[in-house]
């Protein structure tokens, strides 16, 4: 049992690095429970980053019921196991990540090994064929400042009317992802329109945060309902869409916000000055301007997304 302090002070148990990595089918940390029925292939994600920890939180106490899917199947995957095995309560902060960001990996696959041999990589290649069948998928995640649960749903509306369906969280964020590299729910066939499967990461609220923890387990709850028992569940709270329309990417070793800007915080006024990347100036594009996870300064480096700017629109 690996024990950490939550931000309002309270202590969290969490399962230990060797419990996660545990298996019902061989691979470690993943398990997949199976029905004599054909079915759906449902799949949930947690831990791509090791400090990430309230979607592992929600999937270890689904191992322990065994649930068994009326059709298809259900697999649970702790993804990043070897930066979780970092984590205590002295560095809860600092274990992301082992060698690069897992959820930056996706498009970069079929490189050969000798070229891409991070430990990162690797784990992504072992857990694919766990996740690259899946009809349904479901990344758990958190971020590193305050901020109500979102869900990211890239571009595709079949994935908003995913997040519609199991009626959480309130607030669905479209975009296309990051210039760093490709996320699981980017892969194909999620993010394509055409196909039929569907994905959506989402966001919690802040690492090590109860309110993190809480939407955590009530998005596998309302996940298990809807596709393990069949069962149709009400809308939490009505939902919002913010369409992201541009993702502002580092380009200088010098990048600075000009105030604190909360997650989500709606800019009013078009040409808003927020930061300064080097010499150039970065200003909202538009009226009510949504300030999409602006990165904490140790995530502030070029090349990585510094914010997304976005706006409300209506769900297709």
């Amino acid at each position: 049992m690996t024990t950490i302090t939550l931000d309002d002070g309270s202590a969290q148990n969490l399962a230990s690095p060797d419990a996660l990595a545990a298996s019902n089918c061989g691979t470690p940390g993943v398990w997949r429970f199976e029905s004599a029925q054909p079915g759906q292939r449902i799949v949930i994600t947690a831990l791509v980053h090791g400090n990430e920890v309230c979607g592992a939180a929600a999937l270890w106490d689904v191992v322990q019921q065994k649930p068994m899917p009326r059709s298809g199947s259900l697999t649970l995957v702790f993804c990043n196991l070897a930066a979780y095995a970092k984590l205590d309560d002295a560095n809860k902060d600092e274990c992301r990540l082992v060698d690069e960001d897992l959820n930056r990996v996706w498009g970069r696959l079929k490189q050969p090994a000798s070229e891409a041999d991070t430990c990162e990589m690797r784990r992504a290649r072992e857990i694919l064929p766990f996740v690259a069948d899946a009809d349904v998928l479901l990344d758990i995640h958190s971020m590193t400042s305050p901020a109500p649960a979102l869900g990211l749903v890239g571009r595709a509306a079949k994935n908003v009317k995913f997040a519609q369906r199991i009626g959480y969280p309130a607030l669905l964020v479209q975009d296309a992802g990051h210039a760093a590299g490709l996320r699981l729910i980017d892969r194909q066939p999620f993010a394509s329109p055409e196909a039929t499967p569907v994905a959506m990461l989402i966001e919690c609220g802040a690492h090590f945060s109860r309110a993190g923890f809480d939407a955590a387990a009530q998005v596998v709850a309302r996940m298990l309902s809807v596709y393990v028992e069949g069962a149709q569940v009400e809308v939490a709270e009505p939902q919002s869409v913010i369409e992201v329309t541009q993702a502002v990417t580092i380009r200088s070793d010098n990048f600075e916000f000009v105030g604190d800007w909360p997650n989500m915080a709606c800019v009013p006024d078009a040409g808003t000055l927020i930061a300064h990347d080097g010499e150039d100036e970065v200003r909202t594009p538009y009226d009510d301007t949504y300030m999409v996870m602006p990165a904490s300064a140790r995530y502030r480096k070029p090349g990585l997304t510094a914010v997304r700017f976005g706006r409300k629109v209506e769900a297709a």
